[in-house]
């Protein structure tokens, strides 16, 4: 052993930047800090409902009936996804569960489509 002491006066401060760091960058990056996601139902181009995904707990169903046919739109907790339509192809069933900006579900055959939005916005239900 040459007598050296473990550790000097410029490490503690240098662990100290280290920690202070790591702290604020965790708290930078808090669930609470982040946008609100919702999602809007669109049919023919026109808003029919916008729904608040973040935060939302349950299962809410929403049957959307027109000239042009039927869906059933199921939010369920954070998600949101159409779960059965009678249009031909299903693609929009076949889309699944959204709940990130920017996805998109949509059954072109009755012009409905759900896309997932961020940020605050107002009028949003919960």
């Amino acid at each position: 052993m040459s007598g050296k002491k473990f550790g000097r006066r410029g490490d503690l401060w240098l662990c100290l930047a280290a920690v202070a760091l790591l702290l604020l960058g965790a708290f930078w990056a808090w669930p609470g800090q982040q946008d609100t996601v919702y999602g809007e139902i669109t049919l023919e181009g026109q808003l029919y409902k916008r729904i608040q995904l973040t935060g939302h707990r349950g299962r809410e169903v929403i049957p959307v009936r027109t000239e042009r046919g039927e869906n059933v739109i199921v939010v369920e907790d954070e998600e949101i996804f159409v779960q059965e339509a009678d249009c031909h192809d299903k693609i929009c069933v076949k889309t699944g569960r959204l709940s990130k900006a920017g996805q998109v579900a949509a059954c072109l055959p009755h012009k409905l489509m759900i896309e997932i939005k961020g940020g605050s916005e107002p009028g949003v239900s919960k």
